[in-house]
């Protein structure tokens, strides 16, 4: 069966009229990311799938029985297919798409090593496949638009956090991913780092910088890397490098990166200790520093970030030197529910000319469980982010003025709190713990976090 095939069945997601009219001098644009597609939801199908090229493998899934996993859970075929089925069903034209990482499911390898058979091909091939056959979907679902992704820290056949440089795995993405972005010259530094740029496919002076930053976490590995030395170190270098050319070039950018910038408010929570030893950020030293540092030296030229990661729905701001807003960094839901978080995917409206972001609209799967005893898969409009929170765009500024009133307006507050975990019956923001995620929005630094969080009355 085709992919076109695929989408045409089960329910469409459900809505009266699109979320968005946009004017002439208006796009809009998708993201969907953190699927950690999961390829063995029926493991009689694995050894097919193994055996065969990824243009056999839509068919091959109509023959199995894997249907809709529930919480706790990575996103199988089905949930995948009803995703991008539910986005392409909106009456929306699509500019293009983001994908900010994570195509593999947890623990890919060692469910690989369970279900292969007697003549496996090898985790890494099937890695391969499996990140290509996201982003074939992807492509194909939405008209072959410009599709621009970045890896996250599962998509590696070495392990999790464990992306190597060099590798394999990178050189089998390289001409896919080239294709899918409309601009195939510009992926020569891939396989070296699983990073590139590209020109914005609308805007005419503004670039798309997509980062591997896996590199900077702090459970990186590089037990894999074949060539030793600081792939971390090598990214920052990169980067700081595209900046200074499209600052001189009297360009802007646009940052794409898996793992945001700023403090991991639920490791926080969840740590052991003095309210300072909790603190844990999602970048290892110096690369935070180094970060912000660069992004200060060139302001403006950098006003939008996107990452997932999280699986929830966030946001943080970047400061200049001076403390004024600088960047809006975007964290957008996941795809996957395994950590109990509604799936979900969003949509953005921005100016063509200027590149502003006037808004997003969150749509989120309301009835997993149901879907996961076998009920068709209802999709809904969660939020539009201006009418929620009364702001004018998504800027900086006002995110900015967003962090601010939730942190003081009890009613705000307890609405971000619901729509962090798109809704769920028990998200991770709670009365009790609200205040760490808050100042994750407002404080990148880990010390201006602690003052936030550790210090403050």
């Amino acid at each position: 069966m085709t992919i076109l095939a695929l989408l045409q069945t089960g329910a469409l997601a459900q809505q009266a009229s699109p979320p968005f009219q946009p004017s002439p001098d208006q796009g809009l644009f998708l993201i969907v990311t953190d699927i950690h597609f999961d390829p063995f939801t029926d493991a009689g199908l694995v050894p097919q799938l193994d055996q065969n090229p990824v243009s056999d493998w839509s068919s091959i899934f109509t023959k199995g029985t894997g249907g809709i996993q529930g919480y706790g859970k990575d996103a199988g075929h089905d949930l995948m297919v009803s995703a991008f089925k539910a986005a392409a069903a909106l009456g929306l034209t699509y500019d293009y798409v983001l994908y900010t990482g994570d195509y593999l499911s947890h623990g890919f390898n060692d469910k690989y090593r369970a279900t292969a058979g007697p003549s496996p091909q090898g985790v890494e091939p099937f890695a391969v496949k499996t990140a290509q056959y996201v982003s074939r979907l992807i492509g194909e679902t939405f008209d072959d638009i410009p599709v621009f992704g970045v890896l996250g820290n599962t998509d590696s056949a070495c392990g999790d956090y464990e992306i190597a440089p060099g590798s394999a795995f990178l050189a089998g993405l390289q001409e896919q991913w080239a294709k899918l972005s409309h601009q195939p010259t510009r992926f020569q530094d891939f396989p070296q780092g699983g990073a590139y740029k590209t020109a914005h496919p609308t805007l005419a002076d503004t670039d798309i910088i997509a980062l591997n930053n896996i590199f900077w976490t702090p459970r990186y590995s590089d037990r894999c890397n074949p060539d030793g030395g600081d792939p971390g170190a090598q990214m920052m270098s990169w980067l700081e490098q595209q900046i200074a050319d499209t600052h001189k070039a009297g360009r802007k950018a646009q940052l794409l990166l898996h793992v945001p910038p700023g403090i991991n408010a639920y490791s926080t929570t969840h740590g052991k200790g003095t309210c300072d030893a909790t603190i844990s950020p999602f970048w290892r030293a110096p690369f935070p520093s180094d970060f912000q540092q660069l992004m200060q030296r060139y302001a403006g030229v950098v006003t939008y970030s996107f990452s997932g990661h999280t699986h929830m729905d966030s946001f943080a701001v970047i400061e200049d030197g001076d403390g004024a807003p600088l960047i809006a960094s975007q964290i957008t839901p996941a795809v996957s529910p395994i950590f109990g978080n509604n799936p979900a995917f969003a949509v953005f409206l921005y100016d063509r000319t200027s590149g502003d972001i006037a808004d997003s609209a969150t749509y989120y799967l309301s009835n997993l469980a149901g879907a996961a005893t076998g009920e068709d898969p209802n999709w809904e409009l969660e939020y539009r982010y201006r009418d929620t929170y009364s702001l004018t765009d998504l800027s900086p500024v006002s995110r900015a003025s967003l962090a601010a009133r939730i942190k003081t307006d009890e009613a705000v507050r307890t609405r971000f709190s619901t729509l962090y975990g798109v809704s769920a019956t028990d998200g991770p923001v709670s009365a009790s713990n609200w205040k760490a995620y808050a100042c994750a929005q407002s404080a990148i630094g880990r010390d201006a976090y602690q003052t936030c969080y550790c210090d403050s009355d």
